[in-house]
């Protein structure tokens, strides 16, 4: 039963091939792309005309699948990430991937998400979590780490994809289906989130040496800003960043939807 169970949930669960391996930017990588970015879409368009009542009631359900999904996965950790050792003949067992603990951004921010879709307390802080709710996800779909290097339909690589793809359709819903307007006199209030992100995470970090938030190595290997007392800047930087450039887009398009909306009514 266990080596049935260890086969099924590693990278190579039918042994089909190099050519069927996701790897950054190579079909697969770019097939969840399209599949995660259609699946959102799907979800604006079937749900935009809803009353707000039913939107909320979207977000709230996108928040509970997103719990399951981080909470189901620790009961998989022993097979996911277990070794082979061919002298042996054997497997070890390979315990908790410590990736996978809550003090990243997108781990962190799944609870954050949970917490706000259900405590109407936290409403008036909607707006920063929605938009630090796609960043970090955004960011990871796009240059995903652990989840490439195996078969693209394996159940490590379909599980991170498939977190990271919930919380980032919560926050561009949240966005899109009108639940926050985004205001750049509340910038602000996304970079204290960050800072609060960076503090958890450094805590974390002090606590067992591991790299959550990059704050100990960049994963890009930059040697000029590679040092564990530089990254605790350097990196809610980046994040605040993409916040900007988030609003900026959002301007945009209120400014597109305008103008339409003006020529059709000369």
């Amino acid at each position: 039963m266990r080596e049935a169970l260890l086969k099924l949930f590693s990278d190579t669960p039918f042994n089909a091939g190099e050519f069927w391996h996701i790897k950054q930017f190579n079909i697969w990588h770019f097939l969840y792309v399209i599949i995660i970015a259609g699946a959102i879409i799907a979800l604006w368009r079937a749900f935009k005309d809803k009353s707000m009542e039913t939107k909320e009631k979207l977000l709230r359900v996108l928040a509970v699948v997103l719990m399951f999904s981080y909470f189901s996965d620790y009961l998989f950790h022993d097979f996911v990430y277990a070794t082979y050792d061919s002298t042996a003949g054997d497997y070890t067992g390979g315990g908790i991937n410590m990736d996978k603990l809550p003090f990243h951004i997108c781990t962190t921010m799944s609870f954050v998400i949970a917490f706000a879709s259900f405590d109407k307390r936290l409403e008036k802080f909607y707006e920063p979590i929605s938009v630090i709710a796609m960043i970090g996800p955004i960011m990871y779909v796009a240059c995903p780490s652990t989840g490439v290097g195996g078969e693209f339909w394996c159940y490590r690589v379909v599980q991170t994809m498939f977190f990271h793809a919930v919380e980032m359709a919560w926050g561009i819903l949240a966005i899109s289906l009108g639940k926050v307007k985004l205001n750049w006199k509340n910038i602000w209030k996304s970079y204290v989130l960050i800072l609060m992100i960076t503090v958890w995470a450094k805590f974390g970090v002090t606590l067992h040496r591991y790299n959550w938030f990059f704050l100990l190595s960049n994963p890009l290997g930059i040697p000029g800003i590679d040092k564990p007392w530089l990254l605790p800047f350097i990196v809610p930087s980046i994040i605040f960043l993409a916040v900007i450039i988030i609003y900026t887009i959002d301007t945009v398009v209120k400014i597109i939807k305008r103008n339409s909306k003006n020529n059709q009514t000369v």
